[in-house]
């Protein structure tokens, strides 16, 4: 019988929904040979409507399709995979950096090819339809999505 509960909890996970507001998610399926991380960008791949892949450039940003949601039954998605991609609600990510709440989300392209999540406006390229929810110096941090455009 469990008489205790942990107060060291963690509140959220990155990739889960921030809270119950409804949300549209979708079923998108990565056209890349490795993991796609929960909790991070996807776009549209130019070569096939049905296909998604992680943003390398600023072009690719013109075209973002949403942020992948975490499951229960694994660590990540694998490649070739369908997942869980969430177009317009809120979700928890990792970011380097929000300043203020309501900031406007920036992607930061690293030497790597990798992109992270920043509120810095210098040198980075806009996230269309995406703010930050909270304050933060870097790590888990909610933002806003609405990638339906228009709506």
């Amino acid at each position: 019988m469990q008489i205790e509960f942990l107060t060291n909890k963690e509140r959220a996970q990155i990739g889960q929904k921030v809270d119950a507001t409804s949300a549209i998610v979708i079923s998108a399926t990565s056209n890349s040979d490795k993991n796609i991380p929960f909790g991070s960008l996807v776009v549209y791949d130019e070569t096939d409507p049905f296909l998604c892949k992680m943003p390398s450039t600023k072009a690719h940003l013109d075209k973002p399709l949403g942020i992948t949601l975490r499951q229960l039954h694994c660590h990540d998605y694998a490649p070739k995979n369908p997942m869980a991609v969430m177009r317009q609600g809120r979700v928890w990510i990792d970011a380097e950096k929000a300043e203020f709440v309501g900031d406007a989300v920036y992607v930061k392209f690293l030497d790597n090819g990798n992109a992270i999540f920043t509120s810095t406006k210098t040198g980075n390229t806009l996230l269309k339809g995406a703010i930050f929810l909270e304050k933060s110096d870097g790590g888990k941090t909610p933002i806003e999505v609405n990638f339906l455009g228009g709506i």
